[in-house]
């Protein structure tokens, strides 16, 4: 049965210019524009001779734009010989990366979950995300509270949107901007084979990533199982593979994934994957057994041990001064926040900073000063300190 669209909401909630991607990813071209700006023709080429026509509105606020819309879906859809609600959804995602995280299990069978793994779920999902986001910048084996805005800002415009059986699915949605051709090729980079590589648009890099890391993370488990060691783990942050990402992995299986977890990409219609680039090719599917999941945590648990933290700023009141009679240096220990827990963190300062120091041990003031943090026995370093600094009981807050 092919199911037709008659909901006005669904229709208005329709964006020309997601409309216009999907129909020129599927062949159709722009032919003009009609009635001073309200809406465009469309033309595609009929097998036998001939074009079909459709006419996209191109304003939201119009009387008879939803009318008009279903008029797109049924020529569509009629057109590619499906419902239109499956072209509906393809239209919907057309301008944008759909990532498919679904969970193996028990748990997940049916299409459900429980509603407290259901929710912890999606927070393990946006944290992998994120945890790409973050490497699409830079790769690391750990970040941070502080991450980087602009992956912060990425992720406020990704969606989610609803699931779908087959197990457990979340779909997410990452928009990635349409593929424009360049006016003057000649500025871009000119690959050894004679294509023309330009930077992708970062939203296409955090799905790459995200599914690259993916990918180097099932191998990295492999090779761990004959290995016993970190190294391939450690080649792994080169794809994308951090602490964070680790951990959000493995969370997702404690949130219903007990199984299993698979992910999946389909790459956006606005902005098609080049097949012809095998060195930028990022897995489309990647299933991680539930055997993984255990040496996955253990890496993460690695990772945050011996990963540095650079730019971190510890404060705290300080809890020990040691300096030799003769020494003008000398290891100061503030106990702070660190990750969400109480730690102690070392370091060595100068003798102007070091009596700083020392006055806020005698008067109990909260300090403040930013460094690499690494760890330490059963503590943490702040190596090469700078910006020490004793606050205010208002900047103390």
């Amino acid at each position: 049965m092919k199911v037709a669209v008659r909901d006005q909401a669904t229709l208005r909630s329709l964006r020309p210019l997601e409309v216009a991607a999907y129909l020129r990813a599927t062949g159709w071209r722009w032919e003009t524009e009609l009635h001073e700006g309200r809406g465009s023709l469309w033309l595609l080429p009929r097998g036998g001779g001939g074009e079909l026509d459709v006419t996209l509105p191109a304003r939201r606020e119009l009387g008879d734009y939803a009318l008009r819309m279903s008029e797109v879906l049924r020529a569509l859809a009629e057109r590619e010989g499906r419902s239109e609600l499956e072209v509906l959804e393809d239209v919907q995602t057309a301008a944008a990366d759909l990532i498919r995280v679904r969970a193996l299990g028990r748990d997940a069978e049916g299409g459900t979950l429980p509603l407290d793994q259901g929710v912890a779920f999606v927070e393990r999902s946006r944290d992998m995300v994120l945890a790409a986001a973050c490497a699409a910048i830079e790769k690391r084996p750990f970040f941070g509270r502080n991450k980087a805005q602009r992956a912060m800002d990425y992720l406020s415009h990704v969606r989610i949107g609803q699931t779908e059986r087959g197990s457990f699915v979340l779909r997410i949605l990452s928009p990635v901007a349409p593929e424009l051709r360049p006016l003057q090729p000649e500025l871009l980079q000119i690959e050894d084979d004679g294509r023309i590589e330009a930077d992708e648009p970062y939203e296409r890099q955090v799905t790459r990533t995200l599914m690259e890391a993916l990918g180097a993370l099932d191998e990295a488990t492999r090779r761990a199982v004959s290995d016993l060691d970190m190294k391939a783990f450690q080649a792994a942050v080169g794809r994308g593979v951090s602490a964070n990402f680790c951990e959000a992995v493995a969370g997702l299986s404690a949130a219903g994934a007990r199984e299993g977890l698979e992910v999946q990409v389909s790459w956006s219609r606005a902005r098609p994957v080049d097949g012809k680039a095998p060195g930028r090719m990022a897995p489309a599917r990647v299933r991680l057994g539930s055997d993984s999941i255990p040496i996955i945590e253990e890496a993460a648990r690695l990772f945050r041990e011996t990963a540095g933290l650079d730019d971190f700023e510890v404060q705290g009141v300080v809890t020990r001064l040691d300096r030799g009679p003769a020494a003008t240096e000398g290891d100061v220990t503030i106990t702070g926040d660190v990750e969400g827990q109480m730690r102690r963190v070392v370091l060595r300062l100068g003798p102007e900073t070091y009596r700083q120091a020392t006055r806020a041990h005698e008067s109990r003031r909260t300090v403040r000063c930013t460094g690499e943090l690494v760890r330490e026995g059963r503590g943490y370093r702040l190596q090469s300190p700078r910006h020490f600094e004793v606050l205010t009981s208002e900047e103390a807050g």
